[in-house]
């Protein structure tokens, strides 16, 4: 049935159902499991970096974002670990949410894409609609949402 899962996690209780779900799914159907995470580049503007001038802080901002990303994805391996799942590999791809779930779910050859119903978006979602919504609009796949 299906062979290849893609669950994309944002952090939100969500996304860490959809992979609890995804995980039970690749267990039972001893399917293979991918945990992509898309995030967008992080724009700084020029008060921020005077303040991280002021404050002698170097480097850049973005790992904030990418250490917080690291610990949702090893957060999901650790949860389909738990629930029997060896192997699950992660991505994280930088970008559109929606439009690059649907692309990396076809590059991967994915039959299943697993994700939560409602995630971290912003006003953009309320004003133009989930990124569940616009996945499963835009997928070749079978798209589940979960609760």
């Amino acid at each position: 049935m299906f062979k290849k899962i893609v669950c994309a996690i944002d952090g939100s209780q969500h996304a860490l159902r959809a992979a609890e779900v995804a995980s039970g799914l690749a267990v039972a159907l001893d399917a293979e499991l991918v945990f992509l995470t898309v995030t967008k580049r992080l724009e700084v503007n020029d008060a921020i970096r005077r303040y991280m001038e002021m404050e002698h802080l170097t480097g850049e901002p973005q790992y904030v974002l990418d250490e917080m990303t690291e610990r949702f994805l090893t957060d999901a391996q650790q949860l389909a670990r738990d629930r029997g799942v060896s192997g699950a590999k992660t991505l994280v791809r930088v970008g559109s949410p929606a439009r690059t779930i649907v692309a990396e779910a076809r590059r991967l050859g994915a039959d299943l894409v697993v994700m939560g119903r409602r995630g971290h978006g912003d006003i953009e979602g309320v004003l133009l609609g989930s990124v569940s919504h616009k996945v499963a609009s835009l997928s070749d796949c079978t798209v589940m949402t979960v609760t």
